[in-house]
């Protein structure tokens, strides 16, 4: 089964392709591009909304195949950007609804955590951190055990100070904190006494974790337009909209 995986949760644009087969999971190709947080001037904009068409079609044709040819569709719902996230997720739910595909989505963190894990100590917690801006980051909360992680609380914005009364609410012993990722880069100062800074986590998420993650959901599964349409970005906050008009853009008075 072909499946096509992507993460547009940051400036950070993940696409990759996977074989999914009985005996697991196999990575074939992958793309990672960053776009600038402003593109230069005169410059070509450089939005995964520009890359993101070019960018699967680039593997497609690596690997000879063409976009009939994919089975399957996985998705990173984030948290992280929302403009990111609705480019992705509008992207792959156009591809999947017009080819009858199977599609799937994960949480963003999770798939950091995942590409944390091989390297990570059991029994401690595994801290993704992205960027949200505003002060805050995004942060997940992932307990490893023998084989895998559990997620031990809800994933949230939150400032670096209120993350450190969170995290010690869930783990007492700060050395068995591992912080990785955009957000600790972000806020690395005021994260110091928080967590333990992880070199060997990634900094974004990876389009090839996210597949892992949801593999299970799509092999062997048919086309579910219901499951398509009920696919949603996992934004954690409200947006500055939500936040700005919580009852709605009030109407506009005749003759303003």
């Amino acid at each position: 089964m072909l499946v096509a995986s992507v993460d547009t949760a940051t400036l950070t644009l993940s696409c990759a392709l996977l074989d999914l087969s009985a005996r697991g999971l196999r990575l074939l190709c992958d793309r990672t591009d960053r776009a600038p947080a402003r593109p230069p001037p005169g410059g070509p904009a450089g939005g995964h909304s520009v890359r993101l068409p070019g960018a699967l079609a680039e593997l497609l044709a690596a690997e000879g195949r063409k976009i009939p040819d994919v089975e399957g569709y996985a998705v990173g719902l984030g948290p992280g950007s929302f403009t990111g996230l609705r480019i992705g997720l509008a992207t792959w739910k156009a591809l999947a609804y017009a080819n009858r595909r199977p599609i799937a989505g994960a949480s963003s963190l999770a798939a950091m955590a995942l590409g944390a894990l091989p390297e990570a100590p059991a029994g401690v917690l595994l801290v993704p951190l992205l960027d949200a801006r505003k002060g805050e980051v995004y942060a997940g909360f992932y307990r490893t055990e023998a084989g895998g992680f559990t997620a031990v609380a809800a994933e949230a914005a939150l400032t670096p100070e209120a993350l450190a009364g969170r995290l010690a609410e869930i783990e007492p012993r700060r050395e068995a904190r591992l912080g990785f990722g955009e957000g600790l880069l972000a806020y690395r100062e005021r994260l110091e006494g928080a967590v333990s800074p992880f070199e060997a986590g990634p900094r974004t998420p990876s389009a090839e974790m996210v597949a892992r993650l949801v593999a299970g959901r799509l092999v062997g599964e048919p086309y579910d337009a219901s499951a398509l349409f009920a696919l949603e970005p996992h934004y954690v906050r409200a947006s500055e909209a939500e936040i700005k008009f919580p009852h709605g853009v009030p109407a506009k008075k005749n003759g303003a």
